[in-house]
């Protein structure tokens, strides 16, 4: 892949979570990640669109890096501003920045109608008297993470799904506390220049390298790294197509 986006692959993700209340069976949300915007459109953004404009999810969720360039994120921006109100889903668009984003950009996305998570808690009543809960891990940096923040999260209530939201996903060593159902994060682009089989040359991450993109089990919580949506740097990908996560629940054991 060069430049553009098309040809993205759209994952589809059945999980099963304990104790899930009847009424988020097949509770469908999408994970996007690392957009990493320039001033150029894509018809993959025009898919994209389509895809959640037929059939759009409960929720939307980003894990940060909207914009690419560090140093001018306003042709990022204008690009940016013509994808995100045309993304649908029920219960709306909900995010944290990534270390390819500044503070500069947060009264924008709120003004496309995106609810901005970094350092929040937020809960979303789904119908039926089931609760969605999502915390969002803030800090643009990898070191700017408050662990006060994790610790003063209060304990899971019953008959709630809880989503933690990280750009980092090292960040996962950190949230045990939360007894998260899920936690998704971004950043690594699943390594976007691969060997063939996929396997990273480089994934900006200290988690081992075979947990730089996918979905694993890790005590009790599922653990999603997207591959990312966009490009970092050279906008090449190798063995690593860009990806959007699609992921139901569905009620039964783990395993």
């Amino acid at each position: 892949m060069f430049r553009g986006v098309d040809g993205f692959e759209w994952t589809q993700i059945r999980t099963p979570v304990p104790h899930l209340p009847p009424e988020l069976e097949g509770f469908r949300f999408v994970h996007l990640s690392d957009l990493h915007m320039r001033s150029y459109w894509s018809k993959g953004y025009d898919e994209l669109i389509h895809r959640l404009e037929q059939s759009p999810p409960d929720l939307l969720l980003i894990t940060g890096d909207f914009i690419n360039d560090l140093h001018d994120h306003r042709p990022g921006l204008r690009t940016l501003k013509r994808l995100i109100p045309k993304l649908k889903s029920r219960l709306g668009t909900h995010a944290i920045l990534g270390n390819h984003d500044v503070d500069l950009i947060v009264p924008d996305l709120q003004e496309m109608g995106v609810n901005m998570l970094d350092g929040r808690r937020a809960v979303l009543e789904s119908g039926g008297g089931a609760k969605v809960e999502m915390i969002g891990l803030g800090g643009i940096a990898r070191d700017d993470l408050d662990v006060r923040f994790i610790a003063a999260q209060p304990p899971k209530p019953p008959g709630t799904l809880r989503i933690v939201l990280s750009h980092f996903p090292d960040h996962f060593r950190r949230i045990g506390p939360l007894d998260a159902d899920f936690f998704l994060a971004g950043h690594t682009h699943g390594g976007q220049i691969c060997l063939p089989g996929g396997w990273p040359l480089i994934t900006h991450d200290r988690m081992p390298r075979r947990y730089s993109k996918g979905i694993f089990r890790f005590d009790g919580t599922w653990y999603v790294v997207s591959r990312g949506l966009g490009y970092a740097s050279v906008p090449v990908r190798v063995n690593c197509p860009a990806e959007v996560a699609e992921i139901t629940t569905v009620r039964g054991r783990a395993t």
